[in-house]
């Protein structure tokens, strides 16, 4: 089965109307019909739904319907590890992005998937020529 490496930018487009969100919608439900594997961090837990508690439109009851969302969907999550985190320290610093950047990029290369961000300017544009990157609003070169 193909499988895909998430950024928290894709899974953020599933929770709130956004530019793209019909592609990421349409990984999302690719993945309920069965149809690709999704591998993610912990961390991306966190950040999704910290960037949604900054959403205006979100409350409390909202933020908790996500994260009960999200936990039920059983995507596969990969502990952050030494060997994770110690490849995302090489290409945070070979690609001049964060560490938060690089892990879906490290989780993409230890299980030879490619990794869907929709963040264009700080992680795919530095990530794109090296790394297994795909931008979103390109999903359609994907599926």
């Amino acid at each position: 089965m193909e499988g895909f490496s998430l950024d928290s930018s894709v899974v953020v487009k599933w929770f709130s109307r956004e530019e793209y969100t019909d592609k990421a919608l349409k990984i999302r439900n690719t993945f309920i019909k069965g149809g690709i594997e999704l591998i993610v961090t912990p961390l991306l837990y966190c950040e999704v739904i910290n960037a949604l508690r900054y959403k205006p439109d979100y409350n409390t009851e909202m933020l908790k319907r996500a994260v009960n969302a999200l936990i039920n969907l059983h995507m596969k999550v990969e502990e952050i590890s030494r060997e994770i985190l110690e490849r995302s320290v090489e290409i945070a610093f070979d690609a001049g992005v964060t560490i938060y950047d690089a892990i879906p990029v490290a989780v993409a290369e230890k299980y030879r998937v490619i990794c869907i961000t929709a963040d264009e300017k700080t992680q795919y544009m530095k990530m794109r020529d090296k790394y297994p990157i795909k931008l979103l609003k390109n999903l359609d070169q994907i599926f």
